[in-house]
């Protein structure tokens, strides 16, 4: 749904785009670390969860960026 109003907003102007985006975003990372964080961390040793908490800190790092 957040995709599909980011891409419904990009035709309605620049000020509602820039408005949009930053939600479509946190959508993302809602849904990375609420619902699939918690399973990877489940059933990975402690060395493959810092790997992964790591990645997830990384895309959050690359989203700033961008």
């Amino acid at each position: 749904a957040g995709a599909a109003c980011a891409l419904a907003a990009e035709g309605a102007g620049p000020g509602v785009a820039r408005r949009v985006l930053p939600f479509t975003a946190g959508g993302f990372v809602y849904l990375g670390t609420v619902s699939v964080l918690p399973g990877l961390l489940r059933h990975a040793g402690p060395r493959q969860a810092l790997r992964q908490l790591l990645a997830l800190l990384a895309g959050l790092a690359m989203m700033a960026a961008i």
